[in-house]
């Protein structure tokens, strides 16, 4: 069910029910394109039955779903319509249109294709955590995670807050140390160490060395830690149970659950298969986010959150983690 996962700290204040926030999402239920609109946002049923209800309660856990429609049209397409009227306007009148008369063209040509243009959907699962107060998005890509944060800030109103979830030790310079580490026994005993991370130097030009299937536990990568290569991307297991990639931006990448883990879940009925997936899923993961926590030396401060996505600097290795760079979401294969 969840395959990367972004974090973040929602304030004490809200929600204080899934009840509330069926509420708040009630009121941008997504609606389909219409024939001119390039885009369209709302909140869906995440078990995916029309009419159903937006927020579901599972083992405790809340589960909610954020749709985005978008509708492209080549831009080919938008200037060759665009220079078909300018030529038909210079034949008719012997003038050229000025800069803003083309811009309106080019406006005029992009609305009247759109009705042929195909949508693409995409849909992002939100899971929320309520005694923790973790709000998890199943996303790749900062920029879905900011649509769905302006919609909460939208919908949920006064005494809404949420930040990134922060950690006393940076993701990256806990990577490096474990990577640079001389026996297993000084990495978190409830992580170990996969086959694949990737290196980058400093300066403007900055050199990146990626190992893929490879042993990192050798003279070779720690030479690279010790030269001043950090990593930004390291595959981690947890328990022998979960595989992943953790990012610099403590996002959480290409999951993948061992085999065995769902087999107690198998259920015949698609409504009995959500709640089981729902379950264990959350169950897992919400150890592995604890531990991951942990690891990292505890949260900096879970009371700093704020009312919209917060865009912090970057900060240095040894610092509370910066906030997510876009980037381009990775492919859904294991790290391992």
């Amino acid at each position: 069910m969840f395959k990367n996962l972004m974090l973040y700290r929602l304030s004490p204040e809200w929600p204080t029910s899934a009840a509330q926030w069926e509420e708040a999402l009630a009121s941008e239920p997504f609606v389909e394109c219409s024939a001119t609109q390039q885009k369209s946002t709302g909140w869906v049923p995440p078990r995916g039955q029309e009419h159903g209800a937006l927020v579901e309660t599972v083992d405790g856990q809340w589960i909610a779903r954020f749709a985005i429609e978008t509708k492209a049209v080549p831009a080919d397409a938008v200037r060759a319509r665009t220079q078909k009227v300018v030529e038909e306007i210079e034949k008719t009148t012997g003038r050229k249109p000025g800069k803003k008369e083309l811009r309106d063209l080019k406006d005029d040509a992009l609305i009247a294709l759109l009705p042929q243009a195909f949508p693409r959907r995409s849909q992002v699962t939100v899971w929320i955590e309520p005694t923790q107060r973790w709000l998890v998005m199943d996303v790749g890509a900062q920029g879905k995670a900011d649509e769905v944060i302006t919609s909460l800030v939208r919908v949920a109103g006064q005494g809404f807050g949420v930040g990134l979830l922060q950690t006393q030790q940076s993701p990256q310079g806990a990577m490096a140390a474990w990577l640079a580490a001389e026996s297993a026994e000084d990495i978190p005993d409830a992580f170990n160490v996969e086959r694949e991370c990737e290196l980058k130097g400093s300066g403007d030009e900055p050199a990146v060395v990626k190992f893929t299937r490879h042993d990192l536990a050798t003279d070779e990568v720690r030479q690279h830690i010790a030269e001043g290569k950090l990593p930004t991307k390291l595959a981690l297991g947890w328990q022998g149970r979960v595989g992943f990639m953790l990012t610099q931006a403590l996002q959480l990448k290409k999951i993948a659950f061992q085999e065995g883990v769902f087999e107690e879940g198998a259920a015949s009925k698609d409504d009995d298969r959500f709640d089981a997936d729902v379950a264990l899923s959350t169950g897992e993961l919400s150890g592995l986010i604890a531990d991951l926590i942990d690891a990292l030396g505890g949260e900096a401060d879970a009371t700093a959150v704020t009312d919209q996505a917060p865009a912090a600097a970057p900060a240095p290795a040894t610092a509370a983690r910066p906030a997510p760079a876009t980037v381009a979401a990775d492919d859904d294969g294991p790290p391992f």
